[in-house]
């Protein structure tokens, strides 16, 4: 194992990373893994790059040393990330199936059972079926899912950088509240908030940050834009940090002169709600519990709004298009595995209340064998005022 001259982890977790991987690919009876993820290929390797939509993908087999494949324009970033000895980069041009299938069969793995992440967005149909028809003695097998097994716990070092992320976050929510006033435009206020997460440290993250008000912060997923803010206006905000590809997120609303009665009463609700869902986090406790807790206190309030379908979404390693991890593990009504001690969620009990707006209350959480530790602490959930 090369260190490399960025070096995020130890060479020893890096170790455990692959020993892991390795008995689970055993257990799953692959020889060998071929991983397209960037996520995944990132938390193995250390490897990262924003150029990911063009072909890489990392060959781990069971008793062999991994080969790494990428194209010209990265080469520079293999010894600047990656740990990995064997790097092998190709024209632009190439048949990357073909290339990918011709070092399989180089390394002997050829007729073995294959392992492909066959739920990544990253493998397309069309390598697959390449993949297929020049390994016809192979059993291609699903591999999805045995890394994201290993991720679902952080460690210490993982941790730490979701503390710095939250941080982060939290700096970038505070100069979105502080910029908030009537006749700013939405895109003066993500002008402040981007300044200070860049200023603070932040890497680009996995999505952007959003910023919406009076009717538009009924929107889900939009971003800023020249709209200016109104009196009785209400401000959403959710603001992701992100070091060293880790993330933390958190949501605020900003109410822009005197609330009336349904902005508190929707504002308590949801602090409410995120308080109780947070109460009922700990090691142990099945992931439901912790949806039926939080929902129901939204639910049970009758003030026009219930509760979709989660309340959390795992959140950590994550390159674009999304932030989350989410497809690893969700808090919702019918997941029943338990939380263990080292998850990290965004944690969500936003509401999109008709005639008011976006009630944003979020925060990233790290569950402990006693209950959550919240990372994102710098500005208190519920409605802030202007």
């Amino acid at each position: 194992m090369k260190p490399p001259r960025t070096q995020l982890f130890t060479s020893e977790e890096y170790e455990s990373r692959i020993q892991k991987t390795r008995e689970l690919m055993d257990q799953n009876e692959l020889d060998v893994l071929v991983i397209h993820s960037p996520e995944n290929i990132y938390y193995l390797s250390g490897y990262q790059t924003p150029g990911y939509y063009w072909y890489q993908s990392l060959i781990l087999p069971l008793n062999a040393d991994p080969v790494f494949i990428a194209p010209p324009h990265e080469a520079a970033l293999v010894p600047e990330f990656s740990w990995i000895e064997d790097s092998r980069i190709y024209p632009d041009t190439s048949d990357w199936p073909k290339v990918t299938g011709e070092i399989l069969k180089e390394i002997q793995c050829d007729s073995n059972s294959i392992g492909l992440e066959t739920k990544s967005r990253f493998l397309s149909v069309e390598v697959y079926e390449s993949l297929k028809y020049m390994l016809p003695y192979s059993r291609l097998a699903s591999g999805s899912g045995i890394i994201e097994s290993s991720r679902l716990i952080k460690s210490p070092r993982e941790i730490d950088y979701m503390r710095k992320a939250a941080e982060v976050s939290s700096r970038g929510m505070m100069a979105g509240v502080k910029a908030v006033d009537e006749g700013v435009s939405e895109l003066e206020i993500a002008a402040a908030v981007h300044t200070e997460l860049d200023m603070a440290g932040s890497e680009y993250t996995g999505l952007p940050a959003f910023f919406t008000s009076g009717e538009r912060s009924q929107l889900v997923h939009a971003t800023w834009s020249a709209k200016r803010i109104d009196m009785g206006d209400l401000v959403f905000m959710e603001i992701p940090g992100s070091i060293n590809r880790y993330h933390a997120a958190q949501s605020r609303s900003v109410f822009v002169g005197e609330p009336n009665k349904n902005v508190i009463e929707a504002s308590q609700v949801a602090t409410k709600a995120l308080q109780v869902a947070k109460d009922s986090m700990k090691e142990g406790v099945p992931a439901k519990t912790v949806f039926e807790a939080g929902s129901s206190t939204i639910n049970d309030a009758n003030i026009g709004y219930k509760q979709g379908r989660r309340i959390a979404y795992g959140i950590g390693t994550a390159f674009p298009p999304g932030w989350d991890e989410g497809d690893i593990f969700s808090i919702n009504s019918d997941e029943p595995r338990p939380l263990m001690a080292g998850m990290c969620f965004h944690l969500i009990t936003t509401m999109r209340v008709p005639g008011l707006g976006a009630i944003g209350c979020s925060d990233t959480v790290l569950v402990t064998k006693d209950g959550v530790e919240t990372l994102t602490t710098h500005v208190e959930p519920g409605v802030q005022y202007s």
